[in-house]
């Protein structure tokens, strides 16, 4: 039988606990952590929780939400939900329909339409430092505007199967969240994309359907925080960061550039210098080349020239042996006793 848990988390003051009506019918468990020692439930398992960053309780319940905790390293389907969640039906049910082809299910926002809208709102409401979450806006338009269009989450309840690449997407999810804005649903669609992990979003009326009611804004701090903006100044500073960030990655490449750029011509350089080496030693093997040459052109001459006196010599031997012959052919003609009277 597949283990589920309905769990929640309470780290600081931050809200109150509501009560699950239908926790007492139903075979799924309801567990709590929180770091309060004296939170008493009639529906819900009480367990203690360490908060992971004392001076940040916001944060710390973000990471029991996004990653957990040790308590549910061996179940298998989860549904979280807020504290001021309330469900009117079997958590069961939920889970059924909601995994079915799915391992993360959450629901559609029912009041921004997109990313880009939530930003805007957490903004103008103030609801954390605006400087970190223009930062954060910044970082994510410079990869592209398309995800800041996509359909925003409500996350104030998550189906999940814990499989492993939901494991390492939700790790993806909590890194945006201790990076950027606490507000959780900014990065949700960022982080998801980036896991690649498939997602599923239903529509689901935010503050109350046949599955749930939200009891929005009550038992919860709502005091606006100081760092509240005037919401004229959203387009021109979200402007500045992003050109603040051209900038940087321009000067970056630039730098990059020219860094490239005296690599290469300190390897052109060195190429220049290799080859006037081997120039000069090209141009002394050429005079030894041309000495060598003009040797052997002298002793052609000289061979020439003792030839030449050789043909003469010959020549003047071969006067004298047809002379010699001439001689003897005249003796040879001339008649008996020819000679005698001569001698």
């Amino acid at each position: 039988m597949t283990r589920r848990v309905v769990y929640t988390a309470l780290i600081g003051s931050y809200e109150k606990l509501w009560e699950q009506p239908t926790a007492s019918d139903s075979e799924i468990e309801f567990v709590c952590f929180t770091d309060n020692p004296e939170l008493r439930s009639d529906t819900w398992r009480i367990e203690p929780a360490v908060p992971l960053l004392p001076e940040d309780p916001i944060r710390s319940a973000r990471h029991l939400k996004i990653v957990g905790h040790p308590l549910l390293a061996d179940v298998e389907e989860t549904l979280w939900l807020d504290a001021r969640v309330v469900l009117k039906v079997d958590p069961a049910a939920i889970l059924d329909e909601w995994l079915a082809g799915s391992d993360l299910t959450l629901p559609c926002h029912s009041f921004r339409p997109s990313v880009v809208a939530e930003f805007a709102e957490v903004i103008r409401m103030g609801l954390d430092d605006p400087a970190r979450i223009h930062e954060q806006l910044n970082h994510y338009a410079l990869e592209g505007t398309d995800r800041l269009q996509r359909l925003v989450p409500w996350t104030a309840i998550i189906a999940r199967r814990h499989t492993a690449a939901v494991e390492r997407a939700m790790a993806e999810w909590m890194r945006h969240v201790w990076r950027y804005s606490r507000r959780d649903q900014l990065s949700f669609v960022e982080a998801m994309a980036r896991a690649e992990l498939p997602t599923r979003l239903v529509d689901l009326p935010n503050l109350e359907s046949d599955l749930h009611r939200w009891p929005a804004g009550v038992g919860r701090d709502e005091r606006v925080p100081a760092w509240k903006v005037a919401e004229s100044l959203l387009a021109p500073v979200i402007r500045v960061g992003v050109l603040e960030l051209e900038l940087e990655r321009a000067t970056r490449a630039m730098s990059t550039s020219l860094e490239q750029r005296e690599d290469q011509l300190q390897a052109l350089e060195s190429q220049v210098r290799d080859l006037t080496e081997q120039l000069g030693q090209a141009r002394a093997h050429a005079d030894e080349l041309r000495g060598e040459v003009a040797r052997h052109h002298q002793n052609v001459v000289d061979l020439h020239q003792e030839l030449s006196l050789k043909d003469e010599k010959l020549a003047r031997r071969q006067r004298r042996i047809r002379k010699l012959r001439a001689e003897i052919e005249e003796r040879d003609a001339a008649p008996a006793g020819f000679w005698r009277g001569r001698r």
